[in-house]
């Protein structure tokens, strides 16, 4: 199972009205891939976003960096097949907080989506 990255617009935009969790230090977003693509295409796909609002673009860069290592540590372990996540950053919080605690808090992001949805 291979962790591939969200590049297009419109797979960001459709995160939009997907299920999310926000933790202390980063937003994650999850919903399952429905396009004619998925068949053949078993992988996770993940996407960052930082806003402006993070800091100037050492810090986003920072905050960035952070996210893509904790999720690919994270989504080896406990992603979904057929399934995008995105992670967005959070002021003050992607950056300063523990590299433990961010991986923490992304997985348990993810488990209180996969929570929320089995009780649909």
């Amino acid at each position: 199972m291979g962790i591939q990255t969200i590049k297009k617009r419109r797979d960001f935009l459709k995160g939009n009205n997907a299920p999310y969790a926000a933790m202390k230090s980063v937003v994650v977003q999850s919903y399952v891939r429905t396009d004619e693509v998925v068949e053949t295409d078993e992988s996770v796909m993940m996407g960052i976003t930082c806003s402006k609002k993070v800091g100037n673009a050492v810090i986003r860069n920072r905050a960035k960096r952070r996210l893509r290592e904790a999720g690919k540590i994270v989504l080896k372990e406990i992603g979904v097949k057929k399934t995008n996540y995105i992670f967005i950053a959070r002021k003050d919080q992607t950056v300063r907080v523990k590299f433990t605690e961010l991986c923490n808090d992304i997985e348990n992001g993810i488990r209180k989506i996969n929570y929320q949805e089995q009780g649909k």
